[in-house]
């Protein structure tokens, strides 16, 4: 039996930016500090994510997210076996709709989402993967994205835990890693 998992983007997005843009391009001088232009980059924030079945919470889980590991939460990349589902071709994106091809070993997939709601605060995210020939499986889940404020001190870009935990699975590396503290209700 075909096993699938989907997840979210956000540890490799996380990686990816926390590797974007670490010092000067080679072909770039590099500036000096009075020469950089302040940024005014939007600090990370801390998004509940339920999944729902049936219109029912079955799980939760808490993610500080920037607004790269954001924009990932509508663009579902599903592990099939255990193994990635390598994408075959562009990615098609409309407004609230995403729909790419992938391929484990010799078998293609189709992975598809649509997103509603205010992407800012609150959204919801239906995800489906279904196998592209007539033996295949589908899997569906319905995702909701809640903001819930600030990131909790000790939290990165990328880190998850479920609501109040005093452990997070690092964006990074995915291993887990303890907190000094327990988030508050108010995410702080």
């Amino acid at each position: 039996m075909t096993q699938f998992k989907v997840v979210s983007t956000i540890a490799l997005t996380a990686a990816l930016a926390g590797l974007a843009g670490c010092g000067p391009k080679p072909t770039e001088p590099a500036q000096t500090a009075a020469e950089t232009p302040a940024l005014a980059a939007e600090p990370p924030s801390l998004w509940r994510v339920e999944v729902l079945s049936d219109g029912a919470v079955a799980d939760t889980v808490d993610i500080c997210a920037d607004k790269d590991v954001q924009s990932g939460f509508s663009r579902p990349a599903p592990t099939v076996n255990g193994m990635p589902c390598i994408r075959v071709g562009e990615a098609v994106e409309t407004d609230g709709t995403y729909s790419v091809r992938c391929r484990v070993d010799d078998q293609l997939y189709r992975v598809g989402s649509s997103t509603t709601g205010d992407p800012a605060r609150d959204l919801t995210v239906e995800m489906s993967v279904t196998r592209q020939d007539a033996k295949g499986p589908s899997f569906e889940q319905t995702r909701r994205y809640r903001l819930q404020g600030p990131c909790p001190t000790g939290w990165r870009v990328g880190d998850s835990g479920k609501p109040g935990a005093t452990e997070v699975t690092d964006g990074v590396t995915g291993k887990p890693r303890a907190l000094t503290e327990a988030p508050g209700v108010d995410g702080g």
